[in-house]
């Protein structure tokens, strides 16, 4: 019985991808927090979130976020994190619908905090990670940012 009990698992475990088990709940804290961005297509409003999240990579850095883009159309940014499997798995958990532009910022507790549209308020983001208990933590054991000019 233990025997098939420990096939069994081993089954379900290949069949989930690394990438796609270390996203949403099930686990209790991540390395990262992320924000998710779902779209229908790769266009102008994918293109000045990718610009954005460059314009903000210090900020984005400092506060341990990692950014996926996914698009219905095909387009991953970066393209190695998650399978077509794994996108419908997450689309599915986050009650996505392909046809609008959602983005989603998850904490290390694998929690959503927040989901908005189109466009991003990058200060709000940073305001709302700083607000976050884990990142108050973080901030007391760091210096001043490194992002600041």
């Amino acid at each position: 019985m233990s025997k098939l009990l420990t096939s069994l698992l081993a089954i379900i475990l290949v069949g989930f991808s690394v990438s796609a088990l270390s996203y949403p709940t099930g686990s209790m804290h991540w390395n990262h927090r992320s924000i998710l961005y779902f779209a229908p297509e790769k266009d102008q409003h994918v293109n000045t979130f990718i610009k954005e999240s460059l314009m903000h990579d210090c900020m984005l850095q400092e506060r341990d976020i990692v950014v996926v883009v996914m698009t219905k159309d095909g387009y991953n940014k970066p393209t190695d994190v998650f399978s077509p499997e794994d996108i419908v798995r997450l689309e599915k958990l986050y009650n996505i619908s392909r046809d609008t532009h959602t983005a989603i910022l998850i904490g290390k507790d694998g929690l959503e905090k927040h989901r908005w549209n189109k466009q991003t308020n990058w200060q709000h983001i940073s305001q709302l990670v700083d607000s976050m208990p884990l990142r108050k933590k973080e901030i007391a054991y760091t210096s001043n940012s490194r992002c600041s000019i």
